[in-house]
Formats: C-alpha cells, sequence, structure tokens
C-alpha cells in the first residue's frame, strides 16, 4: 500500500482528499516541526543510490516490492521532490563514508561513495566536524545511548548531535529505532523516511 494517492487523471499525487484532513496534520506537524538539519543513516543513503531512478525519476516501485522498503523509497521521493525546492541541509560524516566503503559489490561501493562523499563535503572538515568527531567518541561510553546496542550507530548519532542536526533519519528498525523510547534525552529526533515526510507533507505546498 502506497503513502500516497496517486491521481492518473492529474498526473500528480493527491496529498489530501479534504481540507479537515489538512488542517488536522497542519496541527499534528506545525511548520515549526519541519527538520532543517538531517543526519543521513547509511542505510538512507543506500536506498537513495540503489533506488535513484524510483526516488529521483519517479519511476515505478516493482511489484512485490516489501512494504516497509517501498514506503520508505516512495517517502524519499516525497521528500526530495519538495526538497529540491526547500534546500534543507543533508549532513553525513566520514564514518559514513567508512561503512559505505565496507559494501562488497564493487560498482555499488563506488556508486554509494560518490554520493556519501557529496554529501559528506558540503560540509568540509572543520572545527564543527572536530568537536562532533571527538563529542561522538566521549557520547559512545554514556549512559544516553546505551540502548543502541551497535558502537557505529552510536558513534553516527553522535556524529549528528555534534554537527548540530535536529533529525537523524534511518531505515534500521531493527536495532536504532526499536530502541528510540529508550533515549529521552538526545537533543534529536530519530525518524524514519516516512516520518520525516509526515511532517513535511502538509506545508509541501509551499515549495510545490
Amino acid at each position: 500500500m502506497s503513502l500516497e494517492h496517486w491521481d492518473s487523471v492529474r498526473q500528480k499525487y493527491q496529498l489530501y482528499k479534504n481540507d479537515g484532513q489538512h488542517s488536522a496534520d497542519c496541527q499534528r506537524y506545525p511548520f515549526e516541526s519541519i527538520p532543517a538539519r538531517i543526519f543521513l543513516d547509511t542505510n538512507v543513503i543506500n536506498r537513495l543510490v540503489k533506488w535513484r531512478d524510483q526516488v529521483f525519476d519517479h519511476c515505478p516501485i516493482p511489484p512485490g516490492t516489501e512494504n516497509t522498503l517501498a514506503n520508505d523509497i516512495e517517502a524519499l521521493r516525497h521528500i526530495f521532490c519538495v526538497g529540491s525546492r526547500a534546500y534543507w541541509d543533508l549532513v553525513a560524516s566520514p564514518k559514513t563514508l567508512e561503512e559505505l566503503g565496507n559494501t562488497r559489490e564493487p560498482v555499488l561501493r563506488a556508486e554509494l561513495l560518490d554520493y556519501g562523499i557529496e554529501v559528506v563535503e558540503r560540509r568540509p572538515y572543520s572545527e564543527d566536524l572536530a568537536f562532533a568527531l571527538d563529542f561522538s567518541r566521549r557520547l559512545m561510553e554514556s549512559p544516553f545511548v546505551a540502548a543502541l546496542p551497535d558502537a557505529a550507530d552510536r558513534e553516527l548519532i553522535g556524529h549528528a548531535i555534534g554537527l548540530g542536526c535536529d533529525v537523524f533519519c534511518t531505515c534500521d528498525r531493527a536495532t536504532i529505532l526499536s530502541k528510540r523510547e529508550r533515549l529521552p534525552h538526545l537533543p534529536l529526533r530519530i525518524l524514519t523516511p516516512a516520518e520525516w515526510w509526515a511532517h513535511i507533507k502538509p506545508w509541501a505546498g509551499l515549495w510545490c
């Protein structure tokens, strides 16, 4: 089941059936809650590259695609369609490149690294990044992120906080999203692509 209804007559997505639905979402997701600075988890970059035709060129998502994956792809499609005009700040870190570099398939690895480097180099190495790397090293062993079993996840979230992000976007439902309720003191939100899109959706008309 898709996130949004495709109107085949108008050849565009119909985000709301009526004004009441739209008003309800505006109240639920006020304009001020739209993420402004988003750290992309490695798995999100993976989706963006592997499914770039579906995300950026709006090619159909293949029938039979697992529903959670299909929702991630569709949400990213909507986000980046609006984002081409809204200019949100997307962030990654050298740790992201390290993880992308572990991809076994050479062609895919090169494509992932090309995209990852582009995101990282939007914010070149600076005192801010040096602070983020040091902050992450200290955070990793703190009780604030002890609920996360994977050290790499703790490190990336530390980078996101140190780089001033207000959202950490991830598709990792097993080891991050399932634990986020146990991370109440983090100064950022952990969101799926669909949840990120939900914050943008009521206000998409401002840019489209």
